[in-house]
C-alpha cells in the first residue's frame, strides 16, 4: 500500500511539473508577436520576464523550456543592443549535448521604433553645482520624484549614496569634490539614465528635494553607524506583519554537516537551533513564517529558494556559521557577517561562498552558473542590500547587550542558495564555528535568543523603512 501511495505521489508531482512547464512554454511563445511590435520600454519588460522564466528552467532542469527561452533572450538582446554572448554560448552547449536544432534567431540590426520619441521627451540635465554640503542639479524641464531612484552601497570604510535620474546627460562630468565627501561623480549611466554617486568614509544621511526643474541633495548630516538613504518622499507608514511571509533557511543538514568546528560540533545543528528560535520570535510578532527544514535532513540548494518562491515569500533568510580556512586561523577568525547575492568582489567573499556552495552544484554546468549571475535583477540586489544592512545592525544591537562581537560588515558574494529567490534574499554568517569562543556561543541558548531577536528586529526595521 505504501509503495502505491509513493508511486501515485510521484506521478502527481510529475504531472504538476509538466503543467507548469507547459504554462511557461506558452508564455514564452506568446512573446513572439510582441517582440516584433514592442517599443523599448515594453521590450525591456519582455526581456526581464524571459530572464525570470530562464532561471526557472535552470532550477527545474527543463531543457525544452531552457532552449525556447534562450532563443528569445538572444533576439531581445540583439534588438536592445545588449551582450548576448553568454546566451549564445549556453545555447550552443545545449545543442551539442542534446542534439537540438540550431537557433532560429541570428544577430540583426533592428531598431526600436518608439525609442527616439521616448528619449526626446526626457528632461535634460544642463547644469550641476556643488557646495560644501549639497549638490544642485538643474534640468531643462520639470522633473518628479518618480524620475529618481536611490540606493546605498557599503564596502570596507566606504559608503556610497547612488542617485539614478531618468534623464539625458547634457552637461560636463567634471565637478569639484567638497571637503565633506571623499568623492563625488556624475555621468551618463546609460542612454536614458544619469547617475550621481556620493562617496564618504562615513555613512551618508542625504535628503532630496525637488523644486520644478531643480533637484537639491543635502548631505550635511553624517552619522557613525551604517544607514540607508532616507529621502523626503520615503513613506514610513505602518505595516501589518500578518501580510508578510518570511522563509527561514537553516543551512546544510542531513548528509551535509557544513563546517565542523570547535570540539567537533556541526554547523548544521547550530544553525537549525538559531533558525527554530527565530521562527518562534517572528511568529510571535505576527509574521507568517516557513522553514526549508525543521529537522536534520538534507535539502538541495535549488529546492530551498524554490520552496520560498512557491510560498510567495517577501523575504528569504539563509542562516549559516562561518569557518576559518586553516587551523592556524582558528583563533584570529571571528565576527558576524551578512551577505547578499552579487558576483564576488574579493577573495574573502569567494572563499566564504565556495564553502557554502559545495553541497550539490556538481550538476550545474559552467554556463548555467554564469547565466545565473548575469540574470541577477539590479533592483533585487538593491533591496537585498538594504535588508542585509538592517538585519546586520539588528543582530549587532541585540547580541552586544551581553557579548562582545566583531562587526564583519555587509558583503556581497555569489551564494547559489540565494540565486533562484524571487524576493530579497540574504545569508547570515552567525559567527565562526571554528573559533573556540564563538563556536561555544553558537550552542549557548542566551546567544541563540539574542541572535533570533536581532534578526527579527532587522526584519521589522526593513519593512518599516520600505
Amino acid at each position: 500500500m505504501a509503495k502505491i501511495i509513493r508511486t501515485l505521489a510521484i506521478i502527481f508531482s510529475l504531472s504538476l511539473m509538466l503543467v507548469a512547464s507547459s504554462s511557461y512554454l506558452d508564455k514564452v511563445y506568446s512573446y513572439d508577436k510582441k517582440i516584433e511590435q514592442a517599443d523599448q520600454s515594453e521590450m525591456f519588460r519582455i526581456f526581464h520576464s524571459l530572464q525570470s522564466i530562464y532561471i526557472k528552467s535552470i532550477i527545474n532542469n527543463d531543457v525544452t523550456l531552457k532552449v525556447a527561452t534562450l532563443k528569445r533572450l538572444i533576439k531581445c538582446s540583439n534588438i536592445l543592443k545588449l551582450n548576448a554572448k553568454n546566451y549564445e554560448n549556453e545555447l550552443s552547449t545545449l545543442q551539442a549535448n542534446n542534439k537540438i536544432n540550431p537557433p532560429i534567431y541570428k544577430k540583426q540590426k533592428t531598431t526600436v521604433m518608439h525609442s527616439a520619441k521616448a528619449t526626446k521627451d526626457l528632461p535634460k540635465l544642463i547644469d550641476v553645482s556643488v557646495n560644501d554640503y549639497d549638490v544642485s542639479l538643474r534640468f531643462n524641464k520639470d522633473i518628479t520624484y518618480d524620475d529618481v531612484k536611490t540606493f546605498g552601497l557599503v564596502s570596507k570604510n566606504k559608503y556610497k549614496s547612488v542617485f539614478d535620474f531618468n534623464a539625458i546627460f547634457a552637461t560636463s562630468s567634471k565637478i569639484k569634490t567638497p571637503k565633506s565627501l571623499k568623492d563625488i561623480r556624475i555621468a551618463r549611466y546609460n542612454k536614458n539614465t544619469v547617475r550621481l554617486v556620493l562617496v564618504s568614509n562615513k555613512s551618508i544621511n542625504s535628503k532630496l528635494n525637488i523644486d520644478s526643474s531643480t533637484i537639491i541633495i543635502n548631505f550635511k548630516k553624517h552619522i557613525n553607524k551604517p544607514t540607508r538613504i532616507v529621502n523626503k518622499f520615503t513613506n514610513f507608514s505602518t505595516f501589518n506583519p500578518r501580510n508578510k511571509i518570511i522563509v527561514l533557511d537553516p543551512g546544510h543538514g542531513g548528509k551535509d554537516s557544513g563546517a565542523i568546528g570547535y570540539k567537533g560540533r556541526y554547523e548544521k545543528r547550530a544553525v537549525l537551533r538559531i533558525a527554530l528560535k527565530c521562527y518562534k520570535e517572528l511568529k510571535k510578532r505576527g509574521y507568517r513564517v516557513y522553514m526549508t527544514r525543521d529537522k536534520d535532513y538534507f535539502v538541495k540548494l535549488r529546492n530551498r529558494t524554490n520552496f520560498a518562491n512557491n510560498k510567495h515569500a517577501d523575504l528569504f533568510i539563509s542562516i549559516h556559521a562561518n569557518a576559518a580556512p586553516r587551523k592556524s586561523q582558528y583563533l584570529s577568525s571571528k565576527g558576524l557577517e551578512t551577505f547578499f547575492l552579487s558576483p564576488a568582489r574579493s577573495n574573502r567573499s569567494k572563499r566564504v561562498a565556495a564553502l557554502e556552495n559545495k553541497a550539490d552544484l556538481e550538476d550545474m554546468d559552467y554556463y548555467s552558473k554564469n547565466t545565473f549571475l548575469n540574470l541577477i535583477n539590479r533592483e533585487k540586489i538593491v533591496q537585498a542590500n538594504k535588508m542585509a544592512l538592517d538585519v546586520q545592525q539588528g543582530i549587532l544591537r541585540s547580541v552586544r547587550q551581553k557579548y562582545d562581537i566583531i562587526d564583519g560588515g555587509v558583503r556581497k558574494a555569489p551564494f547559489w542558495v540565494l540565486v533562484g529567490a524571487q524576493m530579497p534574499a540574504i545569508l547570515i554568517e552567525t559567527g565562526y564555528i571554528t573559533n573556540p569562543t564563538e563556536g561555544t556561543r553558537l550552542f549557548n541558548f542566551h546567544y541563540e535568543d539574542l541572535m533570533a531577536k536581532g534578526i527579527a528586529n532587522g526584519v521589522d526595521s526593513y519593512f518599516m523603512k520600505n
